[in-house]
């Protein structure tokens, strides 16, 4: 379901050929899920599994493919899209240009794609919601002066539980590239930056602006989780009791309005 999600708001963009980057791509699900109206554009993967890469040769053999970790990697300004599920993890890489910022996995991902798009180019990622909830806004704002948010899906924490066994809160989130640095200190009003910030649901969990202001966006409850280790400060997003998450999602996709 988010694999056909991400694809479809980016036929809906419009996006029809170019060169399509997939980080930590596994075998490559994703370009596996590439609709045929796109079957033209040029594919590179990044994988750091040697077994997991090779396979990955064999099934996209017209894809230009590495194996080896994503911090090797230099192509600057050269993808119209990178699409993916970054890796999640509390250690960092060693990449001499983003070294100061002390980036972890995830975050890094992030900045690192931003450079290698284009300006307008598209990032669509599947990420851990402490994208968008951490209680510190320094990635978010090192995001937002280079890119531009179209917009979120948050899915419910048993999304991904058929098929991985694991009860987590995603996001998958639709950046594009701004063509010059910005400043986002001082956001005006209505600026598009409120999801630089966290706000509360009506309950006081805390969870960003941005699903708080486009609450059709946010495909569960929002609720502190009583079963991370006793953690009270831990949320997770529960699935709305009675709802189809496919047809939630597909209720969402049709919301962003990007080209």
């Amino acid at each position: 379901n988010d694999v056909l999600a991400l694809s479809t708001v980016i036929r809906n963009m419009g996006f029809q050929t170019g060169n399509i980057l997939e980080p930590a791509m596994g075998v490559g699900n994703f370009f596996g899920m590439l609709p045929e109206s796109m079957e033209s554009s040029r594919l590179y993967g990044v994988e750091l599994d040697s077994i997991t890469g090779r396979i990955a040769k064999q099934l996209y053999p017209k894809a230009d493919i590495t194996v080896a970790g994503f911090e090797t990697t230099d192509r600057r300004d050269f993808f119209d899209l990178a699409i993916g599920n970054v890796p999640f993890g509390s250690y960092t890489l060693h990449d001499k240009r983003y070294d100061k910022h002390h980036f972890l996995i995830h975050d890094y991902f992030f900045a690192k794609t931003l450079d290698k798009v284009r300006p307008g180019g598209i990032v669509a990622f599947i990420t851990s919601k402490g994208t968008l909830d951490k209680q510190n806004p320094n990635v978010r704002k090192y995001i937002a002066e280079r890119a531009e948010l179209i917009g979120a899906i948050r899915l419910p924490n048993n999304a991904f539980l058929a098929n991985a066994g694991t009860q987590v809160t995603t996001d998958i989130l639709f950046l594009q590239k701004r063509e010059k640095l910005v400043d986002v200190s001082l956001p005006e009003p209505d600026s598009g930056l409120e999801w630089l910030h966290l706000g509360q649901t009506e309950d006081g969990v805390p969870v960003n602006q941005y699903f708080l202001d486009h609450p059709e966006m946010l495909l569960g409850k929002m609720a502190f989780d009583r079963s991370m280790y006793g953690n009270e400060k831990e949320t997770t997003c529960k699935p709305l009791e009675g709802e189809s998450l496919s047809d939630l999602l597909a209720k969402a996709v049709e919301n962003f309005h990007a080209q």
